[in-house]
């Protein structure tokens, strides 16, 4: 099986570009089998159409959310890389969510109690903020860490598991070592 690694960050260079070159690194000792959907290089459309918006009856998928649909389904192990931004993800990941993890896909509505369809897989969720850990728990309870982890990927069914870098303000090599062990700690558990 292939692990699906989901890459959310505009730049080419800083943490989180670091954090998806020691993930590559440690699938290739490991020698696992990975693909990288890296939404900035894929231009991917973030906008929820009037077409795809299913609570109005609506069911559109587009081909290529067809596709990353096959491949979230055919995918045990899920890898998500990407910036804390104003406590949420960046917008071109919430469009993903919004339109990939749809109704009737990742979950469905039982007497109108949700139900998790994509049970049996697991997702490690690397985040980089500019704040610090510890504010981070303290005054925000880690919420932008559960979004992804709890709020979305469990309600779908997947087990997730957050792996946060603070104090991520302006990228410098002294970093490399903190992301190699937020990193090895991220696919120890995931695997």
């Amino acid at each position: 099986m292939t692990t699906l690694i989901v890459y959310a960050h505009p730049n080419t260079e800083g943490h989180c570009s670091n954090i998806l070159k020691q993930v590559l690194t440690q699938l290739k000792k490991r020698k696992k089998k990975y693909e990288v959907l890296d939404l900035y290089k894929l231009k991917y459309d973030p906008i929820l159409y009037e077409s795809e918006h299913y609570t109005v009856g609506n069911r559109k998928v587009s081909k290529q959310n067809k596709e990353i649909q096959e491949k979230i389904s055919n995918s045990k192990k899920i890898i998500f890389i990407y910036p804390v931004w104003w406590n949420s993800m960046p917008a071109i990941l919430k469009g993903f969510v919004d339109k990939g993890f749809v109704s009737h896909f990742a979950f469905k509505y039982k007497n109108g109690m949700p139900i998790g369809i994509l049970k049996g897989k697991k997702a490690a969720v690397f985040i980089t903020s500019g704040a610090n850990n510890l504010f981070s728990f303290l005054f925000l309870g880690n919420r932008a860490g559960k979004i992804m982890s709890k709020d979305i990927l469990g309600f779908c069914g997947i087990k997730a598991k957050t792996f946060q870098l603070g104090n991520c303000i302006k990228f410098n090599k002294e970093k490399i070592p903190k992301i190699k062990k937020l990193v090895n700690n991220g696919l120890n558990w995931l695997y």
